[in-house]
């Protein structure tokens, strides 16, 4: 596959893997409905895309605090004003997220499929369980996950980005840093090279809010970055938070598909999700890094993910002191480093 055959590709939608009242009738799958696209270049290769937001833990019900601009309104992390315990948001995880995904990997015949999710949870056992259920009808199946930091490993993040794919696509990737709105892969074969992206741009404001228009803004500037700074042929699914009718607007022509209505915010329909293609600049890349490997296909950005750089000690210390109120937690291998990350008593 070369440069020019990327730049002649078709980026089409192949609809949702759920409908609507499907995915956000209460308890809900998700705020976002999966959807698949395919790119199909002019040899007649084609790769298939699954992108779906898959809705961090539903947190809602609290009010916004005097002075601010949210003062009086209630606020949510997700468009269902869905509040969700840590025990009913692994099992929607598990039973009701995972085999959406399970099947529609499944089913991939000849066609190569790869599926990028976003606000996937950034605790490492969530994540080993997850692509273990996944692996247990598909055990040749890789999954990366960005990073679980914000600013510079100041502080946990609530949710990441991953992608999942099968290992005859690529065994070993590399990582095309971007920061922590984007986790850019290098995947390279015998037969393809291209890069491939899930992101999730923050949240502005919602279509008519005062702030709206710094999302469009935000959301052009990513992807004329992209278009500039790609030295590979790159594949980009995720998250624009912003209408996507909105942005091509702005940006122009380019190979880009999306499902209207695709996602939810308290009872506004919003076509905010999209595949892009982008052709590459046929220059090589000097800013590729290794990914490390945690567990059995569970590939993660550096070492410094598990406990960040100043140490497990000092992990433990910060958040069994801020979050479970007391000093220290140094009994039963640290309550299994605050059993792994689900930072929680007993």
């Amino acid at each position: 596959m070369g440069f020019h055959d990327f730049m002649t590709c078709r980026v089409s939608s192949l609809g949702t893997l759920l409908s609507a009242e499907e995915s956000f009738s209460l308890p809900p799958v998700s705020d976002h409905l999966p959807q698949a696209f395919r790119v199909v270049w002019e040899t007649g290769h084609a790769v298939e895309i699954l992108s779906w937001n898959v809705m961090a833990r539903g947190r809602a019900g609290a009010t916004g605090r005097a002075g601010t601009a949210l003062e009086g309104k209630r606020l949510t992390n997700n468009g269902l004003d869905c509040d969700e315990t840590p025990d009913s948001y692994k099992q929607r995880l598990k039973e009701r997220v995972l085999p959406v995904l399970q099947r529609w990997l499944e089913q991939s015949g000849t066609c190569q499929r790869v599926a990028c999710l976003q606000e996937f949870p950034v605790q490492p056992l969530l994540q080993q369980e997850f692509l273990s259920d996944l692996r247990s009808k598909i055990p040749c199946l890789q999954m990366a996950v960005g990073s679980a930091w914000e600013a510079g490993f100041a502080q946990l993040a609530t949710h990441t980005n991953a992608v999942v794919w099968d290992s005859s696509l690529c065994e070993r990737p590399s990582q095309v840093p971007r920061g922590p709105e984007v986790l850019q892969l290098a995947l390279k074969s015998t037969k393809h090279t291209f890069d491939l992206m899930s992101f999730h741009l923050p949240f502005k404001d919602s279509p008519g809010g005062a702030r709206y228009s710094e999302g469009v803004k935000a959301a052009t500037s990513f992807l004329r970055t992209l278009s500039r700074d790609t030295p590979r042929p790159l594949i980009a699914a995720g998250d624009f938070n912003v209408q996507v009718n909105d942005l091509e607007k702005a940006f122009g022509a380019t190979a880009m598909a999306t499902q209207h209505d695709s996602a939810v915010f308290r009872g506004q329909r919003l076509s905010v999700d999209a595949c892009v293609a982008l052709p590459g600049l046929e220059e090589p890349s000097t800013s590729l890094m290794p990914l490390v490997e945690d567990s059995g296909g569970l590939w993660r950005p550096s070492e410094l993910e598990l406990f960040g750089p100043e140490g497990r000690d000092a992990f433990i210390e910060k958040y069994a002191a801020s979050q479970l109120g007391v000093s220290g937690c140094h009994t039963q291998n640290d309550r299994h480093i605050l059993e792994y990350w689900e930072i929680a008593p007993g």
